[in-house]
């Protein structure tokens, strides 16, 4: 299979940004996915890509983790028991979705 050439990298990882730094049309969108914490929220997404991933707190040991369409739709999601961790799911994620996408486009 022949994906994108950014996934082949095993340097690729995402850049994460709190939503207080967001710019203002970018937070309005990213706020209508946060159920629980604007204040632990924080997004990332590639230039190569059209996904946006997204963290946030849920409870103390739980972190939500989000990957969303570009058209506003959550495409794949779960749970992890830290930060980190909820982010290199993320980031799994995002990958299994370009390489999905890049495939199809393929065909």
């Amino acid at each position: 299979m022949n994906h994108p050439q950014f996934l082949q990298s095993p340097d690729f990882s995402l850049t994460w940004q709190s939503f207080s730094l967001l710019p203002d049309a970018q937070a309005a969108v990213v706020s209508k996915f946060c159920f629980f914490s604007l204040a632990t929220l924080e997004t990332a997404g590639c230039s190569e890509c059209q996904h946006i991933s997204l963290v946030e707190q849920e409870y103390p040991d739980a972190w939500r983790w989000a990957i969303l369409s570009v058209d506003g739709f959550i495409i794949q999601g779960g749970t992890e028991p830290t930060q980190a961790q909820a982010k290199m799911a993320a980031e799994a994620a995002l990958r299994s979705e370009v390489a999905s996408d890049s495939a199809v486009s393929r065909d």
